[in-house]
């Protein structure tokens, strides 16, 4: 079998994979059909229910498409009602949003519960152990440092304004 040289391999492959059509030609692919699972079924289009419209829909994440585009559907008041292929005719773009943040929603919520509750139960474990750690006011807060300076130093006898050690002993 004859090898193809690399301009035969580039021309069958752009035959093949990048015979994009237009974006006329993805309008009326889309705008022909007339039923919600059928437009579903055709390649990057989706379903505006109020109008009984199929429209060419290319973005990546097509229940996202309302985000991206406002004039995804021809009457803007239904653009969130957009139904998209993974989801099929029965669930618009809205519910399923409203869906996905009520579950996020929700885990969030449990997470911050689970958190406060394992940290009343660390503070009850706590004050077993000294009754009164959470009395800040009642600590003597003058014996407390918050740095430490090293042995031997006196913050009162260091030099000011960058002046050398042996000026200050007058030597």
């Amino acid at each position: 079998m004859d090898k193809l040289s690399t301009k035969e391999l580039w021309q069958l492959k752009h035959n093949f994979s990048s015979a994009r059509e237009s974006s006329e030609e993805h309008f009326f692919r889309c705008w022909n059909h007339q039923d919600c699972k059928v437009c579903l079924a055709e390649n990057e289009c989706s379903w505006c229910p109020m109008t009984s419209a199929c429209v060419p829909n290319s973005y990546a994440i097509p229940l996202l498409a309302p985000a991206y585009d406002e004039n995804i559907c021809p009457h803007w008041a239904e653009r969130w009602e957009l139904r998209t292929k993974p989801l099929g005719c029965q669930v618009s773009t809205i519910t399923s949003l409203t869906s996905i943040i009520s579950i996020v929603s929700t885990f969030i919520v449990v997470l911050l519960v689970a958190l406060i509750v394992l940290g009343v139960r660390w503070g009850r474990r706590r004050s077993k152990q000294d009754p009164d750690w959470w009395r800040v006011w009642k600590r003597d807060w003058s014996r407390v440092q918050f740095w430490q300076r090293p042995q031997g130093q006196d913050g009162e006898r260091d030099p000011l304004l960058g002046q050398a050690q042996s000026t200050r002993d007058g030597t």
